[in-house]
């Protein structure tokens, strides 16, 4: 006989329980797995809209599995999606930085060795407190201090607000160095005429007033060059130079030495004498900076000091109160100007030479000294055997 036609409707109207019953399988399963299966079941009839059969929904959804391992309870239906992990944050973009170029050391190096524009800051700092020194200076006329009433008060007024304009304006570096250089040198000619801040120096040597504005100069800014320039050979043949410069200073001050009269003035010429040797340790090797920018500020001082006692050995240098007090404050105010105007020449020779002074070859190495070979030792061969 053959089957009846209603096999196919009969087996939709089955219930889903009795499809995974009629399917052979070769162990029974647990009942945790059959809840899963007839979950998955339940889930594709739900799905089907079509009309498609129960009995080939069940079998895609929920195949037998004979050799894997029974899966527990609580664990998600096969045909379910795993359960997705909350969504972690994004991290913001940053903006990115951008990378600084990191400083070498040979970089470093050829700075401390050849740097460029050096002591900007402190040129700076230099002419704003000479400026306001002047400016103090244009006000001892009106107190009866110093002599010259009130052109000598104006004069002082006004080196000291120039040089202060030169201080506070943003000008160039060099631009900066040539107002210094022409500001310190125009200072102290002024003060050997009898005017300005420095009035009085060297009232009745005018030569050797020339010499040792000269010798002031020269002598400190070819030190100062010399010291932030070591490397640089051209360093000691400016600071032979600057000797030369100074040349007719040392040779008044010997020559008024040589009486050895007991005065202050034989002191001052000491003093003067004993700085500028001082100033040859500038000959010294590269490997250091013979302390040049010590040296330079002895120089200034020791020349200030050798003006200041000159002047105070003339007859009547202690009259009254204001003449040695006029005459030590003229040596300052000479000293501030030179120092003004070696600072300056330094930094005209720095961006002059500075381009030269970084040609050179940071990574040769130093020749070391050679060592003496220590001397075999003598053994006597003569016996004293016939």
């Amino acid at each position: 006989m053959t089957a009846p036609p209603q096999s196919a409707p009969r087996a939709e109207a089955e219930p889903p329980e009795a499809a995974p019953a009629s399917a052979p399988r070769s162990k029974p399963r647990e009942p945790a797995a059959v809840t899963d299966g007839a979950a998955a079941v339940a889930e594709g009839i739900e799905a089907s809209s079509d009309g498609v059969a129960v009995s080939e929904v069940s079998r895609v959804a929920a195949p037998p599995a004979a050799d894997a391992p029974a899966t527990p309870a609580t664990s998600a239906t096969p045909s379910s999606p795993p359960p997705s992990s909350p969504p972690t944050p994004r991290n913001e973009e940053r903006p990115r930085e951008t990378p600084q170029k990191p400083l070498l050391a040979s970089e470093a190096l050829m700075e401390d060795l050849a740097p460029i524009e050096p002591s900007r800051q402190a040129a700076r700092f230099w002419c704003a407190a000479v400026g306001l020194g002047f400016a103090g200076l244009g006000a001892l006329p009106y107190l009866g201090v110093r002599p010259g009433g009130t052109n000598a008060a104006l004069s002082c007024l006004l080196f000291g607000g120039v040089t202060l304009a030169a201080a506070l304006t943003r000008v160039s570096y060099r631009h900066r160095a040539v107002a210094m250089l022409l500001l310190g040198t125009l200072a102290a000619v002024v003060g050997l005429g009898g005017a300005g801040p420095a009035a009085g120096i060297a009232a009745g040597a005018p030569v050797l007033g020339f010499a040792r504005l000269l010798a002031a100069t020269a002598l400190p800014a070819a030190l100062l060059f010399r010291a932030r320039y070591r490397a640089y050979a051209g360093a000691r043949w400016l600071l032979a130079a600057a000797f030369v410069c100074a040349l007719p200073f040392l040779i008044l001050t010997v020559l008024r030495v040589a009486p050895l009269s007991p005065e202050l003035a034989t002191i001052g010429s000491f003093v003067a004498i004993f700085v500028v040797a001082a100033a040859l340790v500038g000959f010294m090797g590269s490997e250091t900076t013979g302390a040049g920018t010590y040296v330079g500020l002895g120089v200034l001082s020791g020349l200030g000091t050798e003006l200041a006692l000159s002047d105070l050995s003339y007859p009547g240098a202690f009259a009254t109160w204001q003449s040695p007090t006029s005459t030590i404050l003229a040596a300052v105010a000479f000293v501030a100007a030179t120092g003004l105007s070696a600072l300056g020449l330094f930094q005209i020779l720095a961006w002059r030479l500075s381009g030269d002074a970084r040609r050179i070859n940071i990574h040769a190495a130093v020749p070391e000294k050679p060592r003496r070979k220590p001397e075999p030792t003598t053994t006597s061969d003569w016996s004293s055997s016939d």
